[in-house]
């Protein structure tokens, strides 16, 4: 199979899914994988793979396959990819570890789940890499950051994760900034997180006296606690 070949059968999905045919673009998909799988040998799938998980994830090719400007594949590519990368990976290959991120998450597992082997850190090793590049730097950044956002989504009721891990993905993200030049939004985001946390367990530690809300206007940053709702029978 040639690339032109490959994307012209994603381009069919497309053309069906765009007109509001999606019965007719899912089944067409279903039997372009299927078909894709069995008759297109692992050397040549593996180089229309490459090719096309290059040109989607990094050259920010097919929008079609975009959702609010996030990669987003269909259902049943994300199969496909997933046996293709979970090989990749294994064999630690970059770019293919971030791809792999960028596909199923920070824990990506690409081992056979049924071996219940522990969760793999795709990203993490993609940092690690010899090949890592600028893009894994700032996915690894931002993965740190977007821990930190999900601890404080209840603050100041509570926080989400355990003090311990706000250490290590604050000590984590200070590695990356020292190590590879970031923009200096990273590092201002960062410093946010840390004032916000430094309150928070300040606050808490004391008894939880005072206005949690009041507190972050001091020390300059803004904050607007989600809005709890509490019921008794």
């Amino acid at each position: 199979m040639t690339y032109e070949e490959f994307t012209a059968g994603l381009g069919e999905y497309s053309a069906l899914f765009e007109k509001g045919l999606k019965k007719q673009a899912n089944k067409l998909l279903f039997a372009f994988v299927e078909d894709f799988q069995k008759n297109v040998p692992q050397d040549n799938a593996d180089e229309l793979l490459f090719r096309f998980c290059r040109e989607f994830y990094d050259e920010g090719k097919f929008p079609d396959f975009r959702i609010y400007g996030s990669p987003r594949l269909p259902f049943q590519l994300t199969g496909l990819m997933h046996e293709y990368l979970k090989r990749e990976c294994l064999a630690e290959k970059m770019p293919q570890l971030r791809w792999a991120y960028q596909l199923g998450g920070r824990y990506y597992n690409p081992h056979d789940p049924q071996l219940e082997q522990d969760p793999y850190d795709v990203l993490e090793r993609a940092y690690k890499h010899p090949g890592c590049d600028q893009k894994t730097v700032e996915l690894y950044f931002e993965s740190q950051i977007a821990d930190l956002d999900f601890g404080a989504h209840h603050f100041p009721d509570g926080c989400c994760i355990a003090r311990e891990v706000y250490k290590e993905d604050v000590k984590t993200a200070e590695r990356i900034l020292s190590e590879h030049e970031l923009p200096p939004e990273f590092a201002e985001e960062l410093e946010y997180y840390k004032t916000l946390y430094r309150i928070y367990f300040e606050w808490s530690d004391g008894g939880r006296k005072g206005d949690f809300d009041e507190r972050c206007r001091a020390a300059g940053i803004s904050f607007a606690a989600p809005k709890a709702f509490y019921y008794t029978e």
